[in-house]
């Protein structure tokens, strides 16, 4: 008889648990997450004609590049800046795609190895005419508090910190590009719509190019040279993806080098490696101005967004207003 019972026992369990009423059982909510904005436009002849003079512009900079025209068009300092391929495969003739990458793409087909020599030869010009100023050394671009996974970008990384922390340049070099104006209504109001407010450096010392997105202010004009540590602007939430409820607090970071006539994308690995060479050789007295004052110290390494936590954003406070645009 009592061989009888769990037999029994079990019985009654599975018994109950099918007794269940129907809202017993509550899934959990997955958290919201905001889709990426469209970059496509509606077709019209205004924008067309914008895409066709800037590719022009471009057209007859290139045919006599010098040392005054070379940062003349920030849509050619974008062609030149972007790694080999990047566009390639994209519909630059389809007058609904994105007009800022239509211009770029355009003018990325008129690009020769020898043209990109010859524009990074011409920065070399501008930064050996005027007075270094600073030593050469490294420092972290910014006080991040986390980074996000290789799975959020494969040739960039994403540094949390607050809104308003201090961005700064890693290096000493000429400033190439400084994009201040983003507007979301506004197509050609920046040369990236992702990127909004941006800044691009160029580092003499290793023909490297640096870029910093999603700014909320700039403080720098193209032609500008910079000092390691010098500040460029500040963290924010420009750009259609950052914009939007969910994303933003962070600085999206690249670096780009320049060999041989192609410029080739630095990975993911390769910018965290960079980056923690960066940390360590950064310190409250390095001449800075307080900017590159060390963050709390940590027990491990910095958490990552995307891939070792569940959490898709950091647990920043979270922002009341957004600079949302409009679905186009």
């Amino acid at each position: 008889m009592s061989s009888h019972i769990p037999k029994v026992a079990t019985l009654v369990l599975i018994a109950c648990w099918l007794a269940q009423p129907a809202g017993g059982y509550v899934a959990k909510r997955r958290r919201p997450v905001s889709r990426p904005a469209s970059l496509d436009v509606v077709p019209n002849a205004e924008v067309d004609a914008r895409v066709a003079d800037e590719v022009v512009k471009a057209r007859q900079i290139l045919e006599d590049l010098t040392t005054s025209n070379v940062l003349a068009s920030p849509y050619l300092v974008s062609a030149f800046y972007y790694h080999d391929g990047f566009l390639d495969d994209f519909p630059a003739d389809r007058s609904s795609a994105a007009p800022e990458r239509r211009i770029i793409a355009q003018i990325s087909n008129l690009l020769t190895s020898g043209a990109k020599a010859r524009f990074v030869q011409l920065l070399h010009e501008i930064w050996s005419r005027s007075g270094a100023p600073g030593p050469q050394r490294y420092v972290k671009p910014v006080a991040y508090l986390a980074v996000s996974g290789r799975r959020s970008h494969r040739y960039a990384i994403d540094l949390f910190a607050p809104e308003g922390t201090p961005v700064i340049a890693v290096s000493r070099g000429v400033v190439v590009l400084a994009d201040r104006d983003w507007i979301p209504e506004n197509l050609f109001s920046t040369t990236s719509r992702k990127g909004g407010n941006a800044v691009i450096v160029f580092d003499p010392d290793r023909d490297r190019f640096y870029r910093y997105c999603h700014l909320n202010s700039v403080k720098v004009s193209s032609g500008d040279l910079v000092a390691a540590g010098e500040r460029l602007g500040d963290v924010g939430h420009s750009g259609l993806n950052a914009s939007q409820a969910g994303h933003g607090r962070h600085l999206h970071f690249e670096i780009n080098e320049y060999s041989d006539g192609q410029v080739r994308a630095l990975s993911y690995q390769r910018l965290r490696v960079t980056l923690r060479g960066w940390r360590s050789s950064s310190s409250p007295g390095d001449g800075t101005g307080g900017l590159q004052a060390a963050p709390p110290q940590r027990a491990g390494p910095l958490p990552i967004y995307g891939v070792r936590a569940k959490l898709k954003t950091p647990p920043f406070p979270a922002r009341t207003t957004y600079c949302v645009p409009p679905t186009m």
